[in-house]
C-alpha cells in the first residue's frame, strides 16, 4: 500500500529540482511514492539522468502545456497514497522525517489539509505568530515562518498536504488561476474550509523555502521593479480579480481589492520608481482586471 504520494511540479528548475528530489528520496517514511509533474521543455544532463534513474517508487511525468494547476491535478489523479504531499520544486528538505510529521495529523478526521513551515533561507529567527483577525480575508494574515501549531486559515503549495479523496470531492484545483497562478490554493483552502474541514499549521514539518530562484512561477517578480515585472504582474492581477470575483461578496471583495491596488500598485516602492513605472503599473492592473473579470464571467455557475 502507499500512504503518502509526494507531488512535485516542476518547471525550469534544475539544481534545485535534484536538491529537492533528493531530499525526499531520503525520506525514512515506510510507504510513499513520488510523482515529479514536468513541464519543462528541456533540462540539464544531470537533470535527465536524475529522473531517468528514479527509484522504483517515483515517477517522472510529462505536460505539453505549462500550468501549476494543472499539474498539481495530474498528480493528484495519480496518486495512489490517501494523503498528498505538495513540495514546490525550490525547496530544501533536510528533515527525513517530514512526510510523517504531515501524515500524523490525518488521524484527526477534521483535519482536511496540513501546511508545514516555510524557512527563508539565510535567516537564523522565526517571524512572530500572526495574530489572526478571524472571518473570510483571515488568510491576508498568515505566514508561514513561525513557531506556533495552530489552525490557519489557507496554506501554501510549497509545503503542503491534503486528503486526496477530499481533493476529489472539491472538484480537484481550479484550472482558471493561470501563469503565475497566484491565489490558486486560497481558493482551495476557502472552499475545503467551506466543506467544515479544518487546516493545520505544523512548524515541525519545516523546508527551506528558496522562493525567488529563477524558473516557476517566476515569483521573484513580487514587489519587483523591472520592466518584466509589469508582465508578470498582469496575470498576477487577473488571478486576483477573479478570486475576489469567485469567492468574496459585499465588503470582503472592496477591502481585498483595495489592499490588493495599496500594497501592488501604490506601495512605497512602486510610487519612488516614477509616474512612468506608476503608470506601466497601473495598465497591468487593468489588463489583469478584465482579464479575471472575463473568466469569472465564463465559469459555470456554482464551479
Amino acid at each position: 500500500m502507499v500512504a503518502v504520494s509526494v507531488i512535485v511540479p516542476t518547471y525550469r528548475r534544475e539544481a534545485p529540482l535534484r536538491r529537492c528530489v533528493a531530499g525526499i528520496l531520503a525520506q525514512k517514511h515506510p510507504s510513499f511514492e513520488l510523482i515529479v509533474v514536468d513541464q519543462s521543455p528541456d533540462h540539464e544532463p544531470e537533470t535527465w539522468a536524475l529522473l531517468s534513474a528514479l527509484p522504483s517508487h517515483a515517477r517522472h511525468v510529462r505536460l505539453a502545456t505549462p500550468s501549476v494547476t494543472a499539474a498539481a491535478n495530474t498528480g493528484v489523479r495519480l496518486a495512489r497514497g490517501a494523503v498528498v504531499v505538495f513540495f514546490d520544486d525550490d525547496v530544501e528538505i533536510d528533515d527525513r522525517d517530514v512526510l510523517a510529521r504531515h501524515e500524523r495529523h490525518y488521524a484527526d478526521p477534521t483535519i482536511g489539509a496540513v501546511s508545514g513551515r516555510m524557512a527563508h533561507p539565510g535567516w537564523t529567527r522565526a517571524l512572530p505568530a500572526p495574530a489572526l483577525r478571524g472571518g473570510t480575508l483571515a488568510f491576508l494574515d498568515v505566514n508561514f515562518d513561525h513557531e506556533r501549531a495552530m489552525d490557519v486559515p489557507t496554506t501554501c503549495a510549497a509545503n503542503m498536504s491534503l486528503r486526496r479523496s477530499l481533493v476529489e470531492r472539491l472538484g480537484g484545483f481550479d484550472e482558471r488561476y493561470t501563469a503565475n497562478a497566484f491565489r490558486w490554493e486560497t481558493d482551495f483552502s476557502v472552499r475545503l474550509i467551506r466543506a467544515g474541514y479544518r487546516i493545520r499549521y505544523d512548524p515541525e514539518a519545516c523546508v527551506v523555502h528558496h522562493f525567488a530562484t529563477p524558473g516557476g512561477c517566476e515569483n521573484g517578480n513580487l514587489l519587483g521593479r523591472t520592466a518584466e515585472s509589469h508582465a508578470w504582474y498582469a496575470p498576477f492581477f487577473r488571478n486576483n480579480v477573479y478570486f475576489a470575483l469567485k469567492l468574496l461578496g459585499g465588503a470582503d471583495r472592496a477591502r481585498f481589492l483595495w489592499r490588493l491596488y495599496r500594497e501592488h500598485v501604490l506601495n512605497r516602492t512602486f510610487v519612488a520608481a516614477g509616474p512612468a513605472f506608476l503608470a506601466r503599473r497601473h495598465a497591468a492592473l487593468a489588463r489583469g482586471a478584465v482579464g479575471g473579470w472575463r473568466a469569472w464571467h465564463a465559469a459555470p455557475p456554482g464551479s
